[in-house]
């Protein structure tokens, strides 16, 4: 019986092997896909955060923030590190500038017992005249910025490094900024003026946005410098008054260390346009000591003192109050003892 069983088959055929040209060519193409290796493309963002962090410290503001716009992961990183890379441009670029051009301290960062004294009307009303008189400046918002004299001058100087900037082309070329008559306020300066105290208010929360603006008004003093020695080189005032002595490598550095060298000072503030005439550079808060030889800068501590003598000017103000009205008190007391 068992030998009438069958044995099972075996399947024992071969793949024909296929000889095509077509066919060795693909094989080919295959084997050299397994045989390199894969690699990943590498991005500024495999670099060591401290390694890109300094190098965006020797960039310049307006590359910075261009950067963080071309990828998420490099605008959450520039985000991230904002503070300590602006901070390492401005000491690299804009010391000078930062010096003469500091932000002023918003509100919420006063103590809130002095708020009362900072946001009276009178003190408001003492303001004015910082405020009310220039056509080129907003006023700042008492909500918002501290309204102590160093602060309302710091906005005032930032806002018109702003304004002073838009107004290059027109100076370039040598043709009128429009004059606004007294009393006036077009729409086009209203809008001009709304537009650059929006920079500055993102500069009040963005220090990369702060460096922008020292960019901007190193762009601008440099064209200045420039376009004050082409056309009144030859002036006999012009003569008088010593010069800033920026050459070419200065203007192309994108630094302001020349503007350490001697010049003369800004003292006077634009308080209108037709000062952008003659101006050749506009770094306020400061001054030049001759015995050092050597530029003095208004003092960071400012702010607290400025803090601290409107609330001083305040109680000696409510205390001669009390005295006046006790005075008209006794000689009212006095007259109807007599009568």
């Amino acid at each position: 019986m068992s030998a009438d069983i069958e044995e099972p088959l075996i399947d024992l055929t071969e793949r024909i092997p296929l000889h095509s040209k077509r066919t060795e060519r693909l094989q080919r193409k295959q084997q050299k896909k397994k045989s390199k290796p894969i690699t990943a493309h590498a991005t500024l963002l495999d670099l060591p955060a401290e390694l890109l962090s300094h190098i965006l410290s020797f960039a310049r503001p307006s590359d910075a923030i261009n950067l963080s716009a071309a990828s998420k992961p490099l605008r959450y990183f520039v985000r991230e590190h904002e503070p300590s890379i602006s901070k390492d441009i401005i000491r690299n670029r804009y010391a000078t500038l930062a010096q003469c051009f500091p932000l002023p301290v918003m509100l919420s960062a006063v103590d809130p017992a002095v708020h009362p004294v900072l946001l009276s009307p009178k003190r408001q009303e003492l303001l004015n005249i910082h405020k009310k008189p220039y056509q080129h400046v907003q006023p700042p918002d008492p909500l918002q910025i501290c309204s102590c004299l160093t602060c309302v001058l710091a906005w005032n100087n930032l806002c018109l490094t702003m304004d002073l900037e838009h107004w290059q082309d027109h100076l370039d070329r040598r043709e009128p900024i429009p004059m606004i008559d007294r009393g006036k306020n077009p729409e086009w300066n209203q809008r001009l003026n709304v537009d650059n105290a929006s920079h500055v208010e993102r500069a009040l929360t963005s220090p990369l946005w702060y460096a922008l603006i020292l960019q901007t008004h190193l762009s601008t003093t440099v064209r200045s410098v420039k376009r004050y020695h082409g056309i009144r080189s030859n002036s006999p005032a012009r003569k008088k008054r010593p010069p800033f002595h920026m050459n070419l490598l200065d203007a192309e550095s994108g630094t302001d260390l020349w503007l350490e060298r001697s010049g003369p000072p800004s003292y006077e503030f634009p308080y209108r346009r037709d000062c952008y005439y003659s101006l050749e550079v506009y770094v306020p808060n400061r001054r030049w000591d001759k015995g050092e030889e050597r530029w003095l800068y208004q003092p960071a501590s400012q702010h607290e003192r400025d803090v601290r003598w409107v609330v001083e000017h305040a109680e000696r103000m409510r205390v001669r109050e009390l005295q006046q009205e006790q005075s008209v008190s006794k000689e009212q007391n006095v007259g109807k003892e007599q009568k």
